[in-house]
């Protein structure tokens, strides 16, 4: 049998657990700018900062030492992504007026535009495990949804097809 100091403490903890995630639920965070920091076999951590005025992307050693600035573009570039060899990084930038997905060699050389579409906006790849391929979110056709290219560019194939918000993908690691 409970005491009723204990169900009122109980109660009481409940109510501010749901409020606390009612108010977590309102923080809106800009989709592109969600990205979580993302580490290779190497030990090597890319992340996005604004440390110099404008959001480019950095790598540092898994002990926070050796942080260096990849992009310089006044344009903002975002969501890096390692290949899975840890060669190259896929991300997003704004540096040609809209969210495109590019890539580069892992030590900031070689920035290659993957997409190129004047309407609607590209974010968050995601490489597949074997590296042949990117996923992505757009909202190219009017909605957020998931598409697939080869790791070139080529081959944009839709996956998701429906009026609600479709982003974020993440391959499984065995590619299944």
């Amino acid at each position: 049998m409970t005491t009723p100091h204990f169900s009122r403490c109980v109660t009481v903890l409940y109510l501010a657990a749901l409020i606390g995630i009612f108010f977590l639920s309102l923080i809106v965070v800009p989709e592109a700018f969600a990205d979580t920091p993302t580490p290779t076999s190497s030990g090597k951590i890319a992340f996005v900062s604004d440390r110099d005025g404008n959001f480019e992307i950095y790598v540092m050693n898994a002990d926070g030492s050796g942080v260096t600035r990849l992009t310089n573009h006044r344009g903002r570039d975002v969501s890096p992504a390692w290949s899975p060899d840890g060669r190259r990084i896929a991300f997003a930038s704004k540096r040609d007026g809209n969210w495109e997905i590019y890539v580069m060699n892992a030590d900031g050389t070689g920035v290659t535009r993957l997409t190129d579409h004047h309407r609607g906006d590209r974010t968050t790849p995601a490489w597949s495990p074997d590296g042949r391929r990117i996923a992505f979110a757009s909202n190219l056709d009017g909605f957020w949804e998931i598409y697939v290219m080869n790791a070139d560019g080529s081959g944009v194939t839709r996956l998701t097809d429906h009026t609600e918000e479709d982003r974020h993908p993440a391959w499984s690691p065995d590619g299944a």
